[in-house]
């Protein structure tokens, strides 16, 4: 089932998507609201899965009420105005519905964020239960599924809502939060240095100030909110000479 709240300042507009939502299987209506005020409480403590969410409102806009809602909502964006899909987009939105909305159009959207979701919970159920020297990842095609030993991993990064796997020919895209990947990485191989970046700690040079350095073409920034405990953990492999009494 697909929890839905719908955020719109025009009643019709909150009228049609409610509609819709009653109208589709395993979806229902926990929510709506014509104040996006009033409904950004509202909706962080509900934690709807999908949020529809006008892009223009008094007050404050589509585009940045969704960068206050909890990130484990899917936004999926309403407007009139076409030219605003590049924008949806770069907010990180799972659609952009364009009014008037049919309602093939918002059951195809429905079934996108469906489908997206459970490749996230596939392929978060595939890193928990991962043996120790590798991971299997979803890929883009359905039904098959990749394994990475996790010796040949580089670094992680994130890119909005999904995280890249560099390895040293190539690299994979999935649907995983940074955060979500850490939790599931052995603590002992790998280092959260960044708030965008995972690091496999064999395979660093050297470190030089606020640098991690792997190679002369991959130089990795360190976050000072990850500083103290990536040199803390460092430091217990540091040879240090004894001073003799």
């Amino acid at each position: 089932m697909l929890n839905c709240y719908v955020v719109d300042d025009e009643l019709h507009a909150l009228n049609v998507i409610s509609d819709y939502i009653a109208r589709t299987p395993n979806t229902s209506l926990v929510g709506r609201c014509d104040d996006p005020v009033a409904a950004l409480q509202e909706i962080n403590d509900i934690m709807p899965d999908i949020a529809f969410v006008d892009i223009e409102m008094p007050n404050i806009s589509g585009l940045e009420f969704s960068k206050l809602v909890r990130k484990e909502i899917s936004i999926i964006f309403t407007t009139a105005h076409p030219n605003f899909a590049v924008d949806a987009f770069d907010y990180g939105s799972y659609d952009f519905l364009l009014k008037p909305i049919k309602y093939e159009r918002f059951l195809k959207s429905i079934q996108k964020v469906a489908e997206i979701r459970k490749s996230l919970s596939l392929s978060h159920d595939m890193l928990t239960h991962s043996q120790k020297d590798h991971i299997f990842i979803q890929s883009g095609l359905k039904g098959q599924m990749i394994r990475i030993n996790l010796e040949d991993i580089i670094y992680i990064e994130s890119l909005n809502n999904y995280i890249i796997i560099h390895l040293s020919n190539e690299k994979y895209i999935v649907y995983l939060t940074l955060k979500e990947t850490i939790e599931t990485l052995p603590s002992n191989w790998f280092s959260r240095i960044h708030k965008s970046i995972i690091v496999n700690d064999d395979k660093i040079k050297s470190i030089e100030g606020n640098r991690v350095i792997i190679d002369d073409k991959i130089k990795l920034a360190i976050g000072s909110t990850y500083k103290d405990s990536f040199l803390e953990k460092i430091s217990k492999n540091l040879v240090k000479r004894k001073l003799s009494s």
